[in-house]
């Protein structure tokens, strides 16, 4: 996809999708709200003989810069659903009846969670995507869409504001205390995974049962590793290929699950799984219609931010217990499970090649096998944002360490 501000002929943006052509509804849309600077506004007012909200949309004058900002959000969004999964009911041609759930997934595990944008950032996206929902449920009488920040993130957008990143740091202890706050082994795994293993919420849905092929290679389901887990007692680490199907951007990667992971897992599938038919590891226990199915994307985000509730009001109620460890905030979330992973494999790849971390540029090893152990793109423009934000929660890591093993 491609989009770009087009100020001398159309006087707006312009989406295109691969081979040029134009993605007519947001070029409609940014078309009228670009030349017009007009969005569709909705006022919710109370009708005085029946007593009831009645919704009410009018046309709503904005600047120009304002209109630009709100088609350049788009744009992101776009591009970001085009990325979202290609195996997926998820597409730019369809973007325009998806479900509320994915918009706002957007907005709080992509922006918030993966990206961390603040929350003026976030509250712009929202306002954005807002109106050009609004728009559509105002020319073209799609269904209307609620869309915001969730009260699970607000904590973490906010913080995102400040310029501390190391943040997003969990000494190995600390996710320890996390993982246990667990009601299930099904939650504990999640955590883990995060944790242990790099994961993205998301990925989560990657776990098959089964051995599958993909690009003409065949590669092992957690069933086949659980007859290795047997067969190789003394076996430290064992390979699980996850499916582009279930990463960001599409790129498959190996993950190297401990001995004592692969445990837990078995011991899931053994004791707790409910009965069901999918391939997928992980599914819901829940006594409704999705008890069987595969769990939801935002499964992780849900688990730890039950996890941090329960290990925050612990550390309330008995601060004496806790006042050695590393302090659980608010605004820490599961992407930050899988940014512990990535800064601990950094530190101990800087340790293996006897190399200064702060000396660690894109075209290092070091930093390319931690892109490929996570998934991600080296290429990419923000490849020397993430190296500097390794480097920083690095020293953070050291900081931490220093301060709990000194502690009296």
């Amino acid at each position: 996809m491609y989009r770009y501000n087009d100020k001398k002929i159309n006087g707006h943006y312009i989406y295109l999708d691969d081979s040029r052509n134009p993605i007519l509804l947001p070029c409609l849309f940014a078309r009228f709200t670009q030349r017009s600077q007009l969005r569709i506004d909705e006022h919710n007012t109370v009708d005085y003989e029946t007593k009831l909200k009645v919704e009410e949309f009018n046309l709503k004058e904005i600047g120009q810069s304002a209109s630009y900002k709100i088609c350049n959000h788009l744009g992101r969004f776009l591009e970001w659903i085009e990325g979202y999964n290609e195996n997926s009911l998820v597409s730019l041609s369809k973007h325009t009846a998806l479900p509320d759930e994915v918009i706002n997934e957007y907005v709080n595990e992509f922006l918030i969670d993966e990206c961390s944008k603040s929350e003026a950032v976030a509250n712009q996206a929202v306002n954005s995507l807002t109106a050009y929902y609004d728009w559509l449920f105002f020319f073209f009488k799609t269904r209307k869409k609620r869309i915001g920040i969730k009260s699970a993130f607000r904590a973490a957008a906010r913080n995102n504001n400040k310029s501390e990143l190391a943040i997003k740091y969990l000494l190995p202890q600390t996710r320890e205390l996390l993982y246990r706050e667990s009601s299930s082994l099904l939650e504990e795994i999640v955590l883990r995974n995060g944790g242990e293993l790099g994961c993205r919420t998301r990925e989560n849905q990657g776990f098959l049962l089964h051995d599958y092929r993909a690009n003409k290679k065949n590669y092992s389901g957690l069933l086949t590793l659980f007859k290795q887990f047997h067969s190789t007692p003394n076996k430290p680490y064992f390979e699980y290929h996850l499916s582009s199907l279930y990463t960001k951007y599409g790129r498959a990667r190996t993950l190297y699950i401990p001995r004592y992971l692969l445990e837990k897992m078995m011991l899931y599938y053994n004791t707790e799984r409910p009965s069901s038919s999918s391939n997928h590891l992980l599914v819901s226990s829940s006594f409704n219609d999705s008890r069987g199915q595969c769990i939801a994307r935002s499964f992780g985000s849900d688990t730890f931010l039950k996890a941090k509730k329960k290990l925050l009001h612990k550390c309330e109620i008995a601060p004496w217990r806790y006042s050695h460890i590393q302090k659980v905030l608010e605004a820490n979330t599961y992407h930050h499970l899988r940014h512990s992973f990535g800064t601990d494999l950094f530190y101990e790849l800087c340790e293996g090649q006897n190399k200064n971390y702060e000396s660690i540029t894109t075209a290092s090893a070091v930093y390319l096998e931690t892109a490929r152990r996570l998934g991600h793109k080296v290429d990419s423009i923000s490849a020397n944002s993430v190296t500097k934000t390794y480097i920083h929660s690095c020293g953070y890591r050291e900081k931490l360490l220093r301060e709990t093993v000194n502690y009296d």
